[in-house]
Order: structure tokens, then sequence, then C-alpha cells
């Protein structure tokens, strides 16, 4: 085996093992991995543009990446299904690619609502009394939550937005410091919902916990639900360009985007994958907010948020 392939991964959970190993095995190719955490991994890759040290970065957002794709640090690639994707699945040139996406849904304690028709339907459902201290949101420094405001703010206006996040606080929803204390939370605390990524209910249902997902505004006229994604993108000037896009043509595969679907609950951005029991993008309505747009308003939906206490640590 030689080694043929060094990548940045700003994903560390859930672990993308088995999928290195098998493009090991059958390709012969070594593959070294070197965890970074997600919002200094950018910085690095800036810092290293002119002599790059990985070949590969894996990130778990959209956002990370067209942050710094201005910044010449990537080598597009058109691999052949991203020519398919609609446009928001990649950047404008193939800079980055997504290779899954992640819909944020509510995820219920269903020990706690165990009738689907308690379930909320929409976003603000959660702000109705019933809800009152039974809520879970991970605090600001997950860039799924800031996300989420900041494209409701793109299509909804900030009045809305700021209104919304009003609300939430005073019905007490509890702001825990990650997604995955949330998800815990939710179950250890007895709590009834808690805003999550569609695979993270997944997952933890996988462990044996008892939730389940609740689709917000999904019906005609309902402003969707916001839809992020895991990128790559190959590192301009890297050592090992052949191989790096040999591991994304594997990564987009039918075969391994049925593989993550299957071992981690994650939606295929490959139409041909076997979704089994993933909603497949095609049957979600997603919050149509530009990537740009919100690039644009994230720093100030960090502070709108901080000024509300989401980077509490409750």
């Amino acid at each position: 085996m030689t080694q043929g392939l060094v990548i940045y991964s700003g994903r560390n959970r859930p672990d993308l093992t088995p999928v290195y190993n098998l493009f090991e095995k059958l390709t012969q190719t070594q593959i070294v991995v070197e965890k970074i955490y997600h919002h200094v991994v950018g910085q690095r890759v800036i810092a290293e543009r002119n002599a790059p040290c990985a070949d590969l970065l894996l990130t778990n957002s959209q956002l990370a990446v067209e942050m710094i794709r201005d910044a010449g640090v990537f080598e597009p690639y058109p691999a052949p299904v991203a020519q398919a994707y609609p446009e928001w699945l990649r950047a404008p040139d193939y800079s980055w690619l997504s290779f899954t996406a992640w819909p944020r849904v509510a995820m219920i304690n269903r020990a706690v609502l165990p009738d689907p028709a308690e379930w909320p339907r929409r976003l603000e459902d959660l702000t109705e009394p019933r809800f009152k201290h039974r809520v879970a949101c991970a605090a600001l420094v997950e860039m799924t939550t800031v996300a989420q405001f900041a494209g409701l703010r793109v299509v909804k206006g900030d009045a809305w937005t700021e209104n919304l996040i009003a609300r939430l606080r005073a019905n007490d929803m509890r702001v825990y410091p990650s997604n995955l204390d949330t998800r815990e939370a939710l179950i250890q605390e007895g709590l009834a919902a808690a805003f999550a990524n569609s695979s993270n209910a997944h997952v933890f249902y996988l462990e044996g916990n008892p939730v389940a997902e609740a689709w917000l505004d999904q019906d005609d006229g309902d402003v969707g639900t916001h839809v992020e994604a895991h990128t790559v993108a190959v590192l301009r000037g890297c050592g090992h360009p052949a191989a790096a896009r040999d591991f994304i043509d594997f990564l987009l595969s039918p075969e391994i985007q049925s593989f993550l679907a299957r071992l981690y609950g994650e939606t295929p951005v490959n139409a041909e994958a076997v979704h089994g029991w993933v909603r497949p993008l095609a049957q979600i309505r997603r919050v149509d907010a530009p990537l740009q747009a919100l690039v644009r308003r994230m720093e100030s939906t960090v502070e709108l948020l901080r000024g509300a206490g989401f980077d509490a640590r409750e």
C-alpha cells in the first residue's frame, strides 16, 4: 500500500473511518486523516496555501468552505455526480462539493410525546405553552444553530426572525453547549423536543434512545426547513491531486452514499443511492436562502443570538 492521500477533517462526528478503510482496501491507497476543530480548519488551510500539507478538506458545513473560497485555497473539481447537482449543493466553480445533506428537524422524545398527533408541525409551534421549558437547542458555537436563524432572516426578514427568537426564549427554551449535549439532555432531562440534524436523530435512535423526527414547515406555503451539507474540496497545489479526485468520486458513488444513509442516517446527494428510511432530498421542502446571503448574515446573526442568550452554558 502506498501513501496517497492526506485529509484534514473538520467533520469529527460521525466518524468516516469505515469509508476511509473501504477506499484504502479497494485502491491500495493509504489515507492519513488529521481531525481539526471545525472553527479553525479554514484558518489552517489558508495559512498553508502556499505549501499545502493535505490533499483534501472535509467539513461539516457549506458555509465554512464558502466563506474561504475567495482565498484561492481550493482546486475546482467538477465531479461527474456533482455536474447533476442543483446549484445549492456546490460552489459556483466546483471548488467545493456537498457529499451528504443534513436537514434540520425537531427531534422528538417519544417517552414524552408518544402520539405523533402531538408533535410540532411548524417551527412556531415550539413557542406554544405546551412546550414551555421542554425544548432544547445548541448554543451559537454550533454553526448549524446560527445558519438556521440566518436563513430565516433571509427569507422571512429580521423582524419576523427576531420575534420568533424572543418567543422561543420567553417560552424557556433551553440552550446547551453543543449538539451532542442537546440531544443527551432531551432524554436525560425528559424534554419534549430538540433542534437537531436529521442524521443526529437516526444515530441517537440506533443507540437505543426513544427518539423520532418531526419534519417542520413542510406544507404548501410553509417556509421549509434549513438544509446544510457536509462538504469536500481538493486543496490547490496538493501533493496527490489524482488520488484526491478519486476519493471524491468514491465518496459520491451510489455505494458510499447508500452506505452513509444506512450507517448514519445521512441524506444522499446522489439520486441513485438507496435511501432506505432516510427522506430523500427531493421530498424535503427547504428554506430557499442563497448561500452568499447566509454568509453575509452570519456575523450579525451570531450577535443577535448572543443577545438572546444563545451563548449560555446550561
